[in-house]
């Protein structure tokens, strides 16, 4: 990276999975800084957070219960398999939810930026729809709030997805909840 690009994003992981860290420390536009937390500590994560500052927290599902506080303090991703985990942790304030095993550095990367972009470009109606579509209202639920076609519902959704450079309900929803939260 040269001096002229972005800082690198500083990246905390309170995991322990050495696959992930090793994909983290691949790219050179992620400072990964870590510390050994004790699952059974809640104060323990916060605390280095506090201490090291990161941007973002990936968390391990074992340590989802430590979202709410940690959320305050950075963008937190929990990296979990399990619908239910993952509602309960963006509920408590997690910017989004990774799949294990489905991502590169590079798409990590690009989540991590999207999600600290305070202006997505959205037109008022498309933030309008988004809000419904955040809120899980189907594309014709929100054609009948609206009062448009469901055609015209899908046209918003389709540049919504071009605009935040997403290519799912999830991905974009994520986003769309991560520019709630102070980076």
């Amino acid at each position: 990276m040269n001096s002229d690009g972005p800082l690198p994003l500083r990246v905390m992981v309170v995991d322990g999975d050495p696959a992930l860290l090793s994909l983290l420390q691949e790219s050179d536009e992620l400072d990964v800084v870590n510390e050994p937390v004790d699952a059974n500590e809640p104060t323990e994560a916060l605390e280095a957070a506090e201490r090291l500052r990161p941007d973002v927290v990936i968390l391990g599902p074992e340590f989802a219960a430590h979202t709410a506080p940690l959320s305050r303090r950075a963008r937190v991703f929990v990296v979990c398999s399990e619908p239910t985990a993952a509602s309960a942790a963006l509920r408590d304030g997690a910017t989004g939810h990774l799949t294990p095993g489905r991502f590169t550095a590079g798409e990590l990367l690009q989540v991590f930026r999207d999600a600290g972009r305070d202006d997505l470009d959205l037109s008022a109606r498309e933030a309008e729809v988004m809000d419904l579509i955040s809120s899980g209202r189907s594309n014709g639920e929100i054609a009948r709030e609206l009062f448009l076609s469901e055609k015209t519902v899908k046209n918003h959704v389709n540049r919504i997805y071009a605009k935040l450079r997403v290519g799912s309900r999830a991905a974009a929803i994520t986003l769309w909840q991560a520019r709630r939260q102070p980076l």
